[in-house]
């Protein structure tokens, strides 16, 4: 998880970079769009903070969400890029 987490740091890092070479009037939708996946991403550190706490009787529920968690990060995450290529 904490791999992952420092994936989407770099990942979002780059599209911070790329967010420079937009154009004003696009620039903030594309903000918008970063601000999210902040979010999400900042949702997977709590996440990480929960799988390290939880117990054997709540971990099948915390993996759970936090596999659910990173399948919508991807989905957010593939979206965002195909949207702004």
């Amino acid at each position: 998880m904490k791999a992952q987490l420092d994936e989407w740091s770099a990942n979002i890092a780059a599209l911070e970079e790329k967010g420079n070479e937009i154009k004003a009037d696009a620039r903030v939708k594309y903000q918008e769009h970063l601000v999210a996946l902040r979010a999400q991403r900042a949702e997977g550190e709590k996440k990480l903070d929960e799988m390290l706490a939880a117990t054997e009787s709540t971990w099948d529920q915390v993996k759970l969400e936090s596999d659910n968690l990173w399948a919508a990060f991807k989905d957010s995450y593939q979206a965002f890029t195909a949207h702004f290529k």
